[in-house]
Formats: structure tokens, C-alpha cells, sequence
């Protein structure tokens, strides 16, 4: 997710998300401003295993800050510290 925010990622794999701001009936609110992706509607809980459906959701839990990281190592950096302090408060 992070190298499709970034522009980074293939195509074929870009065009299987889109962000609030690129919806139409979106762009004019408030979360149009933020690096959100939209999840689709699905009809069983089967699909919550897709990528087009998973990887937005993961991504638009993160913090605002790690979503904002200005490269991979930084973004790598800020996610494995947010997991371990995620598994502690949990565990």
C-alpha cells in the first residue's frame, strides 16, 4: 500500500484501489483531504481476504503519521514500532 500511495507499485495493482478522493461523491469531504482508500462493498466475509479489500483497510488504520513517511526505510522503521507496541498493549 505504501508504494501505491507513493506511485511505485505496477499498475495491475494500482488499479485495484482507489482513494476517497478520487470517488466523486467523496471528493468534497473532509476525508477527501487524507491518504484514505475506499473499501468496497462485499457480500461475505470471505472477500475481507482480498487485497483490493485488505490492504486499504490495514492502510487506512495506520496512524497518520507512519502513512505520511517520506521513504520505504522510513515507513518500514515506523511500522515495525507501531506493530511492537501495538502487540504489547494487546498481549
Amino acid at each position: 500500500m505504501y508504494r501505491i500511495n507513493c506511485g511505485q507499485a505496477p499498475k495491475y495493482i494500482t488499479d485495484l484501489v482507489s482513494t476517497v478522493a478520487a470517488t466523486a461523491t467523496r471528493s468534497s469531504l473532509l476525508s477527501g483531504n487524507t491518504t484514505n482508500y475506499c473499501l468496497p462493498r462485499l457480500r461475505t466475509k470471505f472477500g475481507e481476504r482480498a487485497f483490493y479489500y485488505a490492504g486499504p483497510a490495514a492502510w487506512n488504520r495506520l496512524p497518520q503519521n507512519i502513512r505520511a513517511s517520506t521513504s520505504l526505510n522510513v515507513f518500514k522503521r515506523k511500522l515495525k514500532t507501531h506493530l511492537r507496541l501495538y502487540t504489547e498493549v494487546f498481549n
